[in-house]
């Protein structure tokens, strides 16, 4: 094997694990963050996540130019509608400015429940937009989804009921 081809196979190589590398890195939902995570409010108060101890918790990490997000949000206002707010709470959470938080909520119409992270997503190993945990009352993961996903569906109520 000649010396150039050698290089172009070891380019070839290289770049191969780069890109398995970052899908790896992108497409897996990282480990839950939630309990983790410095929420404000929209008035800049600091929220827990021990306020939604013993319910049901759906935490929705979104961004408000992702069109996944926007494709999932109505899903999620279903679920709600359905169960209550006394059976599930819903968060929904950004790193972005108030500003593009409510820009986003006013556009949907939505009364849920929005919040801001403190901490940037990137250091919460959030990178894909949305990231959507489902919890149970005692704090268990139930169900994690990537890039957007029917939480009204029949497997979600499944898991809750």
């Amino acid at each position: 094997m000649s010396l150039n081809r050698f290089y172009k196979a070891f380019l070839a190589l290289l770049a191969i694990g780069f890109g398995v590398n970052y899908w790896v890195k992108h497409n897996k939902v990282p480990d839950l963050p939630f309990f983790q995570t410095k929420l404000v409010d929209e008035k800049g108060n600091e929220v827990s996540a021990s306020d939604w101890k013993n319910k049901y918790v759906l935490v929705s990490y979104f961004q408000s130019w992702c069109g996944d997000c926007a494709k999932e949000l109505p899903s999620i206002q279903m679920l709600q509608d359905k169960l209550g707010k006394d059976k599930i709470s819903i968060i929904l959470i950004s790193d972005e400015p108030f500003s593009k938080i409510n820009t986003f909520k006013n556009h949907f119409k939505s009364n849920l429940p929005f919040f801001q992270s403190v901490d940037p997503f990137k250091e919460l190993g959030i990178r894909v937009f949305p990231t959507t945990y489902l919890i149970d009352p005692n704090g268990k993961l139930l169900l994690s989804k990537l890039e957007g996903y029917d939480w009204s569906s029949s497997e979600v109520l499944q898991l809750i009921k």
